[in-house]
């Protein structure tokens, strides 16, 4: 026979398990939610050429939240010009090197000459397309594909 007081840490403890069951049920269901997904990725193509355009960047799927380019690899290179969407993943594939306003987005760093023959890192970067925003869901899924290119 467990007396009032050991009956009360028993139930406080089932009580506490439980709790920890719970949370633990929610964090894992809540991981299932909105996963990583790959297809989401952008696949980068850079085109050369063209008298209107002598480098343009494509991507699929289609829309962006942001279009960079940097000098070299990109990791340590310079920003040369980068454009971001004036929504969510607003930005249109097939946008010319140094357009200053963009289908769906505008310029946030104007573009810089390039020089022939160097080589240049274009990152395309899309917003989760599923994210919520509920508070439960994750929404911090960022979709990154990059290409690189040598200057015409």
């Amino acid at each position: 026979m467990l007396t009032p007081f050991e009956a009360a840490l028993l139930s406080r403890a089932r009580i506490l398990r439980m709790a920890g069951t719970l949370a633990g049920g929610l964090a894992l269901g809540g991981c299932d939610v909105n996963p990583y997904d790959a297809s989401q990725r952008p696949v980068v193509t850079v085109t050369i050429g063209g008298a209107e355009a002598p480098v343009r960047v494509g991507w699929q799927p289609e829309g962006a939240q942001f279009v960079r380019v940097y000098a070299g690899n990109g990791d340590t290179g310079a920003l040369v010009w980068s454009v971001a969407a004036t929504g969510a993943n607003t930005l249109v594939s097939g946008l010319a090197y140094g357009d200053a306003a963009p289908a769906g987005g505008f310029t946030d760093v104007p573009a810089q000459s390039l020089t022939a023959a160097a080589t240049y890192t274009v990152e395309v970067v899309r917003r989760d397309p599923k994210g919520s925003g509920d508070g439960f869901t994750n929404t911090s899924n960022r979709y990154v594909g990059t290409a690189r290119f040598t200057a015409p």
